[in-house]
């Protein structure tokens, strides 16, 4: 049985439409038939709200609309749709969205009326059109990517000119005597293409909008405050519910409720992580192409909508740009190394390898593609340098975050003086400003007090602190090969510092207290372990190159999981120099680990433990033990904190014991501990080991020598006077 063809005319406001319905509806049946049925929307808005002037939800007209042409259909009566479908969603809801109870073959009725004609019209209506509606209206059809298209589900289209023609009901006998030719011709090729589960365009565009949107808010989650103001601004408040239903919402809201058919966007969001959309790692896997719906594979659905097919409704054509698309959200800005070399030439030899892809002859099919296909979906800004990418809205991360992202690697590169973050921060301004997202100007949220003593300006020009020197130590590193090292005789030295060239494996650069240091494995011949060790990166210089002796990834790995250890335990960047020692304390064994750590153990004047006891971190939580409160403190401390010991008595100086579990080489000389725990003063008392004890005080013998002994006479003040300003009694 031959399709039911329904009408629906295209237009906007004022340019004839129900001029041209009122003369098709007498030649759509013959005598003794049910005459066509006109539907109206200006009718079902008098019917719903008393007055077609009154603007009500669509939603309640559009469900009468959707009823009264359902019902028509299932009487076998040809509708036609009255209203301005100037806008693809508008169309699709109906020719593509809305199931039907017979097959129906649409077609369009595209009033090419120019918008001074319609403006003219418009004013001698009784209840005119506001002129920006007409023009915005006028413009969507206009737009030569999303104007109206057999692609949309029409079986044709029939373009008239009501201002070219005296006798209209002659232009459209003409045009619907030559229907069946057109239509037949239109099938004849369709039927050569391979068609596939987005072959219809509404399903089509509903995929390309899901990427797009996944590409720009990976989560479509109110994350973080800069990412909620911006998705309140599309849709507020942000939707509930899993992925797929807060995609529904946003895809409804941004382009339309056609393409917000939430069991839709479930199989979509299947399908792209069927076929790698939704990972990082560039894909080789071939695209496969989404089945076609039961009904669709055996001719036999019903309700059908035969209409035409856009480009990538072809199997070949869809995996080609899908296949392009996948790489360039990927690597978004990929582009030839040389200079000159052409970009299509280089994407298609960058993905020629995956079956379905670009050969390597059809540069001017991607360029097609890329134009009139990718480009009009947003993947590419269309005024942009294609140099500068496609896909720039992939985003990991959400505009807001990469904003950011940007502050943390601006203040690394900047206090910090990390040399390879100067580089990575020029390079992420440049992506940035191709994307369109600016930071300049933004003031951070969170920055660093503290900033690196070194500056990479003033350093020697062969020392891996310098810009681009440690590039060539991060290559090592990630490389696992190891290298020879100098260090710069008359830099600042400790008693056990390394001195001359270093045989080293790196392992990782840190940044410390005032620097950044490298973390290095000494080579040690005839052993499988070496001796961990920090050097501070300015103090360093690549000696030459050590050949290409690498060791492997395992190797590798245990080294830095014997690092991650030594810094747990040691609580800063110092690891002494007894290797044996070394590898008790990064044992697993916490047997062995426990028969080398030495107890260091001290009591605190109140106001001094008021700010040990908020460190609980500064060393391994797990053998740090600190005092009970007193009677009558009142104090908090969370349940779980480790508040063990038993306090003094209240009327001592010093009440509350701190006891910590501490790797040999900290408590012999490590002097981020001094530094600590010195700074204090009398605020603590050191009771063992003796010797650091003895240690603190002959330092305070020798800085009272070298500073005059005539203070000794006087009255000595409390310790808290040394600290005006920054500690003070509970």
């Amino acid at each position: 049985m031959a399709p039911l063809r329904c009408h629906l005319l295209i237009g906007q406001p004022a340019s004839g439409k129900t001029t041209l319905a009122k003369a098709l509806a007498p030649l759509l049946t013959g005598p003794g038939e049910p005459p066509a049925q006109v539907l109206s929307t200006d009718v079902i808005r008098a019917e719903v709200f008393g007055d077609a002037a009154v603007q009500g939800p669509w939603v309640d007209i559009q469900q009468r609309l959707h009823q009264r042409i359902q019902a028509a259909v299932a009487a076998g009566i040809p509708v036609i749709v009255d209203a301005t479908h100037a806008r693809r969603a508008w169309r699709l809801a109906i020719t593509q969205a809305l199931p039907m109870p017979a097959d129906v073959e649409w077609i369009g009725w595209w009033l090419y009326t120019d918008l001074p004609t319609s403006l003219e019209w418009n004013s001698r209506r009784e209840r005119a059109v506001p002129v920006p509606v007409i023009q915005e209206m006028a413009a969507a059809l206009a737009d030569p990517h999303f104007g109206p298209c057999r692609a949309e589900g029409f079986a044709a289209i029939c373009a008239v000119v009501p201002t070219h023609h005296n006798d209209l009901a002659e232009v459209l006998q003409a045009e619907l005597a030559a229907l069946d030719r057109r239509i037949r011709s239109a099938t004849n090729r369709e039927r050569k293409l391979q068609r596939h589960g987005y072959s219809r365009l509404l399903d089509l565009e509903r995929l390309l909008y899901l990427i797009r949107l996944l590409s720009t808010w990976p989560d479509l989650a109110a994350s973080d405050p800069a990412s909620a103001e911006h998705l309140e601004a599309i849709l507020s408040p942000i939707p509930e519910g899993d992925l797929t239903d807060r995609a529904a919402a946003f895809l409804g809201r941004l382009h339309g409720e056609c393409f917000a058919d939430t069991g839709a966007i479930r199989a979509d969001l299947a399908w792209l992580e069927a076929n790698g959309f939704c990972g990082a790692i560039s894909s080789t896997a071939p695209i496969q192409l989404a089945p076609l719906a039961v009904g669709e594979r055996t001719g036999l659905a019903t309700g059908a909508v035969h209409g035409g097919l856009p480009p990538m409704g072809d199997g070949p054509v869809f995996l080609r740009v899908m296949t392009l698309l996948r790489h360039l959200l990927q690597v978004p800005f990929d582009q030839p190394a040389e200079r000159g070399a052409n970009l299509h030439q280089h994407l298609i030899a960058a993905t020629e390898a995956i079956p379905g892809a670009y050969l390597s002859g059809e540069t001017a099919t991607l360029r097609k593609d890329l134009e009139k296909i990718l480009t009009p979906y947003g993947f590419r800004n269309r005024n942009d340098n294609v140099r500068h990418g496609y896909c720039l809205g992939t985003a990991v991360l959400s505009p807001p975050r990469l904003r950011e992202l940007h502050n943390v690697v601006r203040q690394t590169a900047g206090r910090l003086a990390d040399p390879s973050a100067q580089d990575l921060l020029a390079e992420l301004d440049e992506r940035l400003g191709w994307a369109g997202i600016s930071a300049d100007g933004l003031p951070p949220v969170r920055s660093y007090a503290r900033h690196a003593v070194v500056d990479t300006a003033l350093v020697r020009r062969d020392s891996l602190a310098a810009p681009r020197r440690a590039e060539a130590i991060e290559a090592a590193i990630v490389e696992h090969r190891r290298v020879l090292l100098q260090r710069y005789p008359g830099v600042g030295s400790f008693a056990d510092s390394p001195a001359g060239e270093l045989r080293v494996w790196p392992l990782q650069l840190i940044f410390h207290n005032v620097g950044w240091y490298l973390m290095f494995e000494e080579d040690q011949v005839g052993h499988p372990q070496g001796l961990i060790r920090s050097e501070r990166l300015d103090r360093l210089a690549m000696a030459r190159g050590e050949g290409d002796l690498r060791r492997s990834p395992e190797q590798h790995a245990a080294a830095i999981n014997r690092l991650e250890r030594l810094l747990h335990h040691s609580g800063g960047i110092y690891f002494g120099s007894d290797l044996e020692q070394q590898l008790a304390v990064a044992s697993a064994s916490a047997q062995r680990r426990n028969q080398v750590l030495v107890t260091l153990r001290f009591c605190c004047a109140p106001w001094a433990f008021a700010f040990i006891r908020e460190g609980l971190q500064r060393y391994p939580i797990e053998h740090t033990r600190f005092s009970r409160p007193l009677p009558g403190d009142s104090w908090w401390h969370h349940p779980k904190a480790p508040h063990v010991l038993e306090p003094g008595a209240t009327d001592t100086s010093h009440p509350y014991p701190v006891e910590l579990d501490l790797p040999p080489w900290t408590v012999a000389a490590d002097i981020d501990l001094r530094s600590w725990l010195f700074a204090f003063g009398g605020g603590m008392r050191i009771e063992s080991p003796d010797a650091l004890r003895q240690e603190l005080v002959q330092r305070c013998r020798k800085a009272i020598e070298a500073n005059g002994e005539q203070n000794l006479q006087q009255t000595p003040e409390p310790v808290e006077r040394f600290f005006p300003r920054r500690l003070r009694r509970d």
